[in-house]
């Protein structure tokens, strides 16, 4: 396993199955600006957003309030 997959969440985090990025059941998909839709739903695609869906520990200074308000509606 290599050092950076240490600190990815493949649990509740995205994963690959595939060639499908999934989180949880669903699937996503990233747009050109790293924006990603899920279940019909657009997110803008943050730093901080990205963190939180793809760490197990996060820099809490990366992440913002709508950052968090955006992690909880998915």
């Amino acid at each position: 396993m290599g050092r950076s997959r240490l600190f990815l969440d493949t649990q509740c985090g995205n994963r690959k199955e595939g060639e499908q990025l999934m989180i949880g059941d669903s699937m996503v998909f990233i747009d050109s600006d790293d924006n990603f839709t899920i279940k019909g739903t657009v997110f803008r695609g943050t730093e901080g957003l990205w963190e939180l869906l793809t760490r197990k520990n996060f820099n809490k200074q990366r992440i913002g309030k709508e950052d968090l308000k955006m992690n909880k509606k998915y």
